[in-house]
């Protein structure tokens, strides 16, 4: 009885920590509306971390701080006073420019968010972790059954040292670039094993990736730790790796909405589930996950959609073109049908979790009662 109330307290503390993270990465993004806002001396009613019923209020100056029950998003109230039709301090008396700098306020924030963590991490050194193939090295630590690796003779413990002739420099980022760039093709491996050289044949898998066919061989690497990195290295390395994550969740996020594929979406069930499990591996896997996340606040708030930051862009720029306010009513019905897509959309990834928690539960019972695969 002890024991399981010890687990259940230690996995609700990590479930906690990880409904933190959120916020505060949700915090930072509304941080970056507000600061450029109050940089123009523009007021803010309000300024809220989740939504629904008031938890927390407080009110300093003009603006009142709050946090809501609901932690899923947050946002910052421009709107003027009752009876305040003309209303110069507030966001829609103000010119284009300083509207679009307040909206891309929070998508700003959020990037540098991401900037600063990994620039921590470099100087504190990286944690061994899958997420980064930076800190791995082309010796093999797992092999898939039934993988090309396993077919050609591949063993755990083997180096990889060339592809095709060309060196690896013990380099796996350049490893997996050159496995992915040759999917389907016959290829000669360089290994070293027990420290002697051999060259083996290998004909590359393949899989598809975002609408990309990439090769693999089906093997996993063997992860180290990084040493800390002077300052300004270490600036130079999380910038840079902000950036790679940046391309490539922008393309992730231009092929799920061109393709209308989303089997590849995290809902909130997951998010959660995987910032809970960040905190519990420690500090800084817990930092790759928030810069992460941060990462894809940024790229999903430049979709234009009404509730998010690009649709209010879109708004914005439809106005300064035409010279004139979108009509209230307008701007109301266009928000309200979003909404009760995006809660659509929430209600189905939540039910896509389930099936990804749950599916090996629930699927024989489908095909039971014949509504399987």
């Amino acid at each position: 009885m002890i024991k399981s109330l010890l687990s259940l307290s230690h996995s609700l503390f990590f479930l906690v920590s990880g409904i933190i993270g959120l916020g505060f990465v949700i915090s930072f993004h509304e941080l970056g509306h507000f600061l450029v806002a109050k940089l123009f001396g523009i007021r803010v009613q309000t300024f809220s971390i989740g939504f629904g019923p008031n938890l927390i209020s407080k009110k300093i100056g003009e603006t009142n701080f709050t946090i809501s029950a609901i932690p899923l998003g947050g946002y910052n109230d421009f709107s003027s006073p009752e009876g305040q039709e003309n209303d110069k301090l507030s966001l829609t008396a103000r010119p284009y420019y300083q509207k679009l700098l307040v909206i891309l306020g929070g998508i700003t924030f959020n990037i540098i968010l991401a900037y600063l963590i990994f620039t921590v991490l470099f100087m504190t050194g990286l944690p061994s972790t899958p997420m980064l193939p930076e800190n791995s090295l082309p010796t093999i630590s797992k092999i898939e059954d039934a993988s090309p690796a396993q077919k050609a003779g591949l063993k755990v413990g083997d180096t990889i040292i060339a592809v095709n002739g060309n060196p690896i420099n013990n380099d796996t980022k350049k490893l997996l670039e050159a496995i992915q760039s040759i999917p389907g093709q016959e290829t000669q491996f360089i290994i070293e094993r027990e420290g002697k050289q051999e060259t083996l044949p290998i004909t590359i898998g393949s899989q598809n990736h975002l609408g990309k066919t990439l090769g693999l061989i089906g093997t996993q690497f063997t992860l180290i730790p990084l040493p800390s990195k002077p300052l300004f290295e270490s600036i130079k390395s999380g910038i840079q790796l902000t950036n790679k994550y940046l391309a490539h969740t922008f393309y992730a996020f231009k092929y799920i909405l061109s393709s209308c594929d989303t089997s590849k979406l995290a809902g909130p069930i997951s998010i959660f589930a995987a910032t809970s499990k960040g905190a519990e591996q420690g500090l800084k896997i817990f930092l790759i996950f928030l810069a992460i996340i941060s990462v894809n606040l940024a790229i999903l708030n430049l979709i234009p959609l009404p509730i998010l930051d690009g649709g209010q862009v879109l708004f914005y720029t439809i106005e300064a073109i035409i010279g004139r306010s979108i009509p209230d009513r307008i701007r109301e019905y266009i928000f309200i049908g979003t909404w009760i897509g995006f809660m659509l959309l929430t209600i189905y990834l939540v039910g896509q979790d389930l099936m990804r928690m749950a599916g090996h539960y629930i699927q024989p019972m489908l095909n039971f009662i014949g509504l399987g695969k």
